[in-house]
């Protein structure tokens, strides 16, 4: 027999009792479709976990303080730290250098308001962060240098506070400090569930600390969260990186020997771990759906057990004709896996229209969390595979156990 006549044989077979075959071919089909649908949404997550770094720049070097491993102090740096590493970038592998100050805070107009993120950042933000201008300018040296209260707003949050008005030259509150708006920023895309750029408002580093955080002016003592460093390219990370390191130890006079006493990583070093973390959350989400895909291909061997039970006579009938043992075998294992291998085609389809259904869905509010969803040949594949193998593997027992009845004793089952 060919496969073609196998695959016949088998459909006729599994169509003397449809339905018990439709419902042991639905187990199989909700483990495919579990199976998709959570492999589906996790490519997705990775994939805009990738693309809202990437759009961020590929060249960036990040630089935090880090916390002493045995007395759990955290270290300072401060906005000094970011100066003497943008004095120190002529001739190197630096192109930029900018601060970042961040909090959260509430802000008024009127009377809407929101809580989102505040930036303390200086001129230079702007270019490290590739933004455009939509209306207005932005934040320069004059402003960080007399503290201005002055605001730059992400497009969605200045559409949010101040919906269809120009927002430029209006007065915003944050933190109850009255803050000048002079711009606002072309939208940028990215983040999740609210922490994109668009949804940001910007203001000088200077007037975060000290203005927002009534902190007393003192030279130097601008505590920063983050320094991001911009490499002229891509092929300069490493160096740009080395260059920093060392300004950095010797301004902090850190010893030879000694460990530094700041975090630095690059750009890929995040996207590599954030990577990390969304492939383990995806590979997480595809076990718990192959449950029920094991839960399935026991319904496939349970039928299959009951098949040859109600065949017995049948299957005697075959080997007294001269059929042998390898031709029931290949019977029994052929009808369980062409059963699984069609739950499975159902399966990846409604997987398919299930993960086209989830990204159709709106974010929930101005700024809700949008679902991503990726559905991929690959994973198409691994589906179809991996049902073809259930059946195949949950098919194997019956399948011996109808290879070695007795023809006598087969005759004689009633």
């Amino acid at each position: 027999m060919n496969l073609i006549d196998i695959f016949k044989t088998s459909l006729n077979s599994l169509g003397t009792n449809k339905l018990r075959s439709s419902l042991t071919l639905l187990g199989i089909v909700i483990g495919i479709l579990s199976v998709i649908s959570l492999m589906g949404m996790g490519k997705g997550f990775e994939k805009s976990v990738t693309d809202t770094i990437e759009s961020l720049g590929t060249n960036l070097i990040y630089i935090t303080p880090s916390r002493d491993s045995k007395t759990g102090t955290a270290s300072v740096i401060s906005l000094k730290d970011a100066e003497i590493l943008s004095e120190h970038r002529q001739n190197t592998s630096v192109k930029s250098v900018t601060p970042e100050l961040v909090q959260m805070s509430k802000i008024n107009f009127g009377n809407n308001w929101k809580y989102t993120q505040v930036y303390g950042v200086t001129q230079n933000y702007k270019t490290v962060r590739s933004l455009d201008m939509k209306y207005g300018s932005f934040i320069s040296d004059l402003h960080v240098e007399n503290l201005s209260e002055v605001a730059v707003l992400g497009v969605n949050a200045a559409e949010e506070l101040l919906g269809n008005r120009n927002p430029v030259g209006q007065n915003i509150r944050i933190n109850g400090r009255n803050m000048l708006v002079i711009g606002v920023l072309d939208e940028k895309g990215g983040g999740f569930g609210g922490t994109s750029i668009d949804d940001r408002a910007l203001i000088p580093v200077t007037t975060a600390h000290y203005r927002l955080s009534n902190n007393q002016p003192k030279a130097g003592t601008v505590n920063l969260n983050t320094i991001v460093v911009e490499a002229i390219n891509s092929d300069s990370i490493d160096k740009a990186l080395l260059e920093a390191t060392s300004v950095l130890r010797f301004n902090h006079k850190i010893g030879s020997g000694d460990e530094d006493d700041f975090q630095i990583l690059n750009q890929q070093d995040i996207l590599e771990t954030f990577q990390t973390v969304t492939q383990g959350i995806t590979l997480f989400l595809a076990a718990i759906a192959g449950i029920s895909l094991v839960v399935g291909g026991i319904g496939v061997m349970n039928i299959m057990l009951v098949s040859v039970t109600e065949r017995t006579r049948e299957i005697g009938i075959r080997k007294s004709l001269g059929a042998k043992r390898k031709d029931i075998l290949l019977q029994f294992v052929s009808e369980s896996v062409v059963l699984s291998s069609i739950g499975g085609l159902v399966g990846i389809f409604l997987g398919w229209l299930a993960l086209y259904s989830i990204a159709q869905i709106p974010p929930s509010g101005e700024n809700g969390f949008t679902f991503n969803t990726e559905f991929t040949f690959d994973i198409a594949f691994l589906a179809f595979g991996v049902s073809a193998a259930t059946g195949l593997f949950f098919g194997i027992f019956p399948a011996l156990r109808a290879s070695k009845l007795q023809p006598v004793e087969a005759l004689r089952y009633q």
